[in-house]
């Protein structure tokens, strides 16, 4: 085939082998690399990335969804950021969609950008971005020129982070019988929980779901975070509190003696 002899001649040309190579293709690094030659005239810069990112080894990659929940942001915000270039991700397909994530270097450099904003010239935030990219997951000293950044508090907030997201994790089944995820132990629906929360409040849906926790309840609002439900949105009022409020507004108030009620013709 073709794109095989291709594929061998690319491998020679850049000493590397064709199995880095097609790890690349699956998870979509040539794609975004050939986005990035689009948008650079140093061509030599292209190539150096992209071995660099073959031979680089495999770190924890976040989907923006997650890297979102960790850094407090939006998953827009995060795609806009990819966008306009001031971060790269690395691409991955799933299914038919391309999903998009993000490592180590860019949840530091997003998290130290938001404490460095007003002092980051454009040019300055990208020689801390490449700086955090050739920084090794276990320094927390960052030499830029004269300044030296201390990385220890961030690195700290952002493990905790990725611990409470682990934990959220652990307390839900994202693979039930039922094709959803759902809280642990239970066939209540994370995402529906998590969903009448934000109208009703923990205290009334815990009311209404008695078998589950407070610890059980939050977790589920923090796992929609991190993972937010695809398609059709669920209510924010359960029937209960739907039922209650069309009670109170007297929907099934008695209006009197209707007399005997039959078949009646249709015209």
């Amino acid at each position: 085939m073709r794109w095989l002899k291709f594929l061998a001649e690319i491998s020679k040309i850049f000493a590397v082998s064709e199995r880095f190579l097609l790890r690349s293709l699956e998870e979509g690094l040539i794609l975004q690399l050939s986005l990035l030659s689009c948008v650079t005239s140093n061509r030599s810069l292209y190539w150096d990335e992209l071995i660099k990112e073959l031979h680089m080894p495999q770190t924890q990659n976040f989907t923006l969804s997650e890297a979102g929940y960790v850094l407090g942001r939006t998953p827009a915000m995060l795609n806009k950021a990819v966008d306009t270039g001031i971060i790269f991700a690395r691409q991955k397909k799933v299914g038919n969609m391309v999903q998009r994530l993000l490592g180590p270097a860019e949840l530091r450099f997003l998290r130290l950008a938001d404490e460095l904003d007003k002092d980051l010239t454009p040019a300055g935030r990208r020689r801390l971005y490449g700086a955090l990219r050739k920084l090794p997951k276990d320094a927390h000293k960052l030499q830029l020129g004269k300044l030296e950044l201390d990385l220890a508090q961030i690195d700290t907030d952002l493990k905790d982070r990725m611990a409470r997201l682990e934990t959220v994790r652990g307390r839900i089944d994202s693979e039930s019988d039922r094709g959803e995820a759902v809280i642990r132990g239970t066939t209540i629906s994370a995402h529906l929980i998590a969903a009448l929360t934000r109208d009703e409040g923990v205290d009334a849906v815990l009311a209404d779901f008695p078998s589950i926790t407070r610890d059980q309840a939050e977790a589920a609002v923090e796992y929609a975070k991190a993972y937010p439900k695809r398609g059709r949105p669920y209510p924010t009022k359960s029937l209960k509190t739907t039922l209650a409020a069309l009670a109170d507004a007297g929907a099934f108030d008695d209006d009197g003696d209707l007399g005997e009620v039959g078949p009646r013709a249709i015209p």
